[in-house]
């Protein structure tokens, strides 16, 4: 097989840190490579080179035999390349179809044609099984639906190869399924494919082969029939993985820290009650559209709602997100880009940003001890295992298993009484989902309400004590103790009675 993408010899370094160190492989046409590894492994720092968003310290790419030299990613592409990021680069206020051609417009006489512009993105949309309109504004599409839109964008190009960076992280089963057809369908047309994924189901499931780093070298490239899931993780680590193990009872105290009474939300049918006891691990499950995400919103003031709130017994309004956090409410965003990290702002900005100084002197509340802060932030580093080099390296070149990290260390310090966290572990490495598994724990074990909303079932089986289950605009549901599994949080998702999921 001819190789359409040869990558040889590539070095990257930042301020402090090596992040590849002498990285090759190649891609042939018709082939899927799957590229593995931990956060921070490397990477998406291989993309962006790949992508024309980065120049190496050295070594070359050779595309279709002939070296290339990328100054943009406008140079990228022209050589037939085209990258599905795992951020978004959408602008929320134009629609779907401006944002699929945005870059390469449609144009005539430098005029752009609108009418063909929207055809061109139904026929993408109609490929992908995507019922959404090519009018729409991108900023009221849902997380996972702008993912559809950053893949579909990427097929509107003309390219020899396509990659993609964790495109299913924000996507349900049915639309994983629907990517996964059009990826060997790419293929069987001959297109080289790069395959980027922390579900490593999804490698062995459409990928011929699998290429593994680890911080930033390149330490096995085999067949996937050549490999097991456990061999491929320990490959990854370098290690046997950990596994996350619960406490065997619940800690949890007798009073509750968040108390919601017939609720109305936006999106959802009917109002619902919730409470969470201090110490407890709350799952809210559901598929995407089921009014899950919409509870999390009311509860952080993102979303208009009508119904009695109570925090730590004190009846409480949230008409916005600032008054939550004074009443002891944080939530983190399912979009760590749009709506966590800052950045602009070092790791130890983004950490500190929401501190609780209440218990602090006077003018150390006013001006904040950058000495102190830099301090705490190392604690947390090592606590929290984050992988970065210093407390002064920018957010944004963190990969985003670290991000993560860095934004669940912003929560712990913000002295919350109740914690809101929006799929805390997407986009995240085997080994990192363990670490920020125990650390939400910790928390709990600290006297903090958790309510994890999430769509991954195996997810809420690990680690909540209860689960509510979301369908269609209502809460029809909810698992205690040992019904919390996986079949029967998939069985409710779906319109299924707890009955019917254990006896399916």
């Amino acid at each position: 097989m001819s190789a359409v993408l040869h990558v040889e010899d590539v070095v990257q370094e930042y301020p402090g840190v090596r992040a590849l160190k002498g990285v090759s492989l190649e891609v042939g046409a018709g082939e899927v490579l799957g590229l593995v590894g931990e956060n921070g492994a490397g990477k998406s720092t291989l993309i962006r080179i790949v992508g024309g968003i980065e120049q190496p310290v050295s070594g070359e790419i050779r595309v279709n035999g002939e070296k290339r030299t990328f100054q943009g990613s406008a140079d990228s592409q022209a050589a037939g390349i085209s990258v599905v990021s795992q951020e978004f680069r959408l602008i929320g206020e134009l629609s779907v179809a401006d944002n699929v051609f945005l870059g390469h417009e449609l144009t005539r006489s430098g005029v752009i044609r609108a009418s063909e512009t929207r055809q061109r993105t139904q026929d993408i949309l109609d490929q992908l099984g995507l019922d959404l309109d090519p009018d729409r504004a991108v900023a009221s599409l849902t997380v996972g639906d702008r993912q559809m839109v950053e893949i579909a964008r990427a097929l509107s190009r003309d390219f020899d190869i396509l990659i993609m960076d964790e495109p299913t992280a924000a996507l349900n089963g049915e639309e994983v399924r629907r990517l996964h057809e059009i990826v060997r369908r790419l293929a069987s047309q001959g297109k080289a494919l790069i395959y980027v994924s922390h579900h490593l189901s999804e490698v062995f499931d459409i990928c011929g082969s699998v290429a593994v780093l680890r911080d930033g070298e390149l330490v096995a490239h085999a067949p996937t029939s050549e490999l097991d899931e456990a061999g491929l993780v320990e490959h990854m680590l370098g290690r046997k993985p950990e596994v996350y193990e619960r406490d065997a009872e619940v800690v949890a105290t007798s009073d509750a820290r968040l108390e919601v009474t017939a609720l109305r939300v936006p999106g959802l049918q009917a109002p619902f009650d919730l409470k969470v006891n201090g110490g407890e691990i709350l799952g809210l499950a559901g598929l995407v559209g089921s009014g899950r995400t919409e509870v999390t919103r009311a509860l952080f003031g993102d979303l208009p709602s009508a119904g009695t709130v109570q925090v730590d017994g004190k009846q409480v309004r949230l008409r916005n997100s600032r008054e939550a956090i004074r009443h002891g409410i944080f939530m983190l965003s399912e979009d760590r880009k749009g709506g966590g990290i800052l950045p602009h702002l070092d790791v130890t900005e983004n950490t500190m940003v929401s501190r609780d100084r209440s218990a602090l002197p006077l003018l150390a509340r006013i001006v904040p001890a950058v000495r102190d802060e830099r301090q705490q932030f190392e604690r947390l580093r090592k606590d929290m295992r984050i992988r970065v080099p210093h407390g002064r390296q920018l957010i944004g070149n963190l990969s985003g298993g670290n991000q993560q990290k860095v934004l669940l260390g912003r929560a712990l310090l913000s002295g919350c009484a109740v914690l809101v966290l929006n799929e805390p572990t997407r986009g995240v490495d085997v080994g990192a989902k363990v670490d920020i598994y125990q650390l939400i724990q910790e928390l709990a074990a600290s006297g903090v309400a958790i309510i994890v909303s999430s769509s991954d079932a195996p997810e809420i089986a690990a680690i909540a004590d209860r689960c509510a289950v979301f369908f269609a605009g209502r809460k029809i549901a909810e698992l205690r103790g040992q019904d919390v599994t996986e079949q029967n949080i998939v069985g409710a998702s779906v319109g299924q009675s707890a009955e019917e999921s254990t006896h399916a």
